[in-house]
């Protein structure tokens, strides 16, 4: 199989942002993220990757009771991620996942 650099710098570069979100710097986690989104625009593949991404840590927000992180990444994957690069499936993933967010937002209370 043939290497990727841009595909394998993407991976590198999700590796390095996952400890920040763990550590529950959400705020930290934006110029991270940032730098991720301007990684091959053009590319298909890697918006899909990145709007996967921006899905999973919307999850683990969810998961941790923070709807309002949840919900700003799934607002930061609309802004940077190309829609005409995804998938159905991609596009139902994040609409499902905003829905959950934004009634758990609701039901805790947050304008």
């Amino acid at each position: 199989m043939p290497s990727d650099p841009e595909r394998e710098a993407f991976v590198e570069r999700v590796k390095a942002i996952d400890p920040v979100f763990k550590s529950g710097d959400v705020e930290g986690m934006f110029p991270l993220l940032s730098g991720l989104m301007a990684m091959g625009p053009e590319r298909r593949d890697l918006s899909q990757k990145k709007s996967h991404y921006l899905a999973s840590l919307a999850i683990r927000s969810l998961q941790r009771g923070d709807p309002g992180a949840a919900l700003r990444f799934l607002e930061f994957a609309d802004a940077y991620v190309l829609d005409d690069h995804l998938t159905p499936f991609l596009r139902g993933e994040r609409r499902e996942l905003r829905k959950q967010a934004e009634a758990a937002h609701q039901e805790a209370g947050a304008p």
